[in-house]
């Protein structure tokens, strides 16, 4: 590749995750403090609903605070080189994802959103170089649903999500044919 793919963020997809972040952390507020008014058949016991709400304050929050700081960043959202997918797109990206770590790209949706699921040969070595509790409890959660700490979605990116997925595929197809460099020991006459 001569030259790196680069992804700017989008800051209109950003201030939407915000704005949607901010009404889910409102209605767990809400349900926290109105939580004996508001009993269901599944939840007939407050306590349940307070703990719910505290959970979704605490995950709503939690993204609220790492896309508001995104908004912020000069960096791109997403570089795609010869090393890899330099993957800054949303709260629990985790850097660069190695070409010679990959062994599978696969497609997934939950409701409207897709993302691409990135198989790796170590997963391990993703989850101990999350940058924080919070982001390493996500990737672990991806790991049990999915098999892969590692996701990757349009939301915060100004490309659209096939253009992404089309590009990253490519580019995943294309590495795998260059093969990589086992030893640096230089050729000699001998050799050839």
């Amino acid at each position: 590749m001569k030259d790196n793919i680069e992804i700017p963020l989008s800051r209109i997809k950003l201030v939407l995750i915000i704005f949607g972040c901010a009404m889910f952390l409102a209605l767990s507020v809400f349900i926290l403090l109105n939580a004996e008014n508001m009993q269901t058949r599944k939840a007939e016991n407050p306590f349940i609903m307070r703990a719910i709400a505290v959970i979704a304050i605490l995950f709503f929050g939690a993204i609220l605070i790492s896309v508001f700081k995104k908004l912020f960043q000069n960096r791109m959202g997403m570089i795609i080189s010869d090393k890899g997918i330099w993957d800054n797109s949303n709260g629990v990206s985790i850097g660069l994802i190695e070409w010679q770590d990959i062994q599978n790209i696969r497609k997934s949706q939950v409701m409207l959103t897709k993302f691409l699921l990135i198989d790796v040969k170590n997963p391990e070595k993703y989850l101990n170089n999350a940058s924080s509790k919070f982001k390493a409890s996500i990737m672990r959660r991806n790991m049990q649903t999915y098999g892969t700490p590692i996701s990757i979605s349009s939301g915060g990116l100004k490309w659209g999500f096939r253009k992404i997925e089309s590009t990253i595929i490519r580019e995943f197809k294309r590495q795998k044919q260059i093969p990589f460099m086992q030893s640096t020991k230089p050729t000699t006459n001998k050799d050839i």
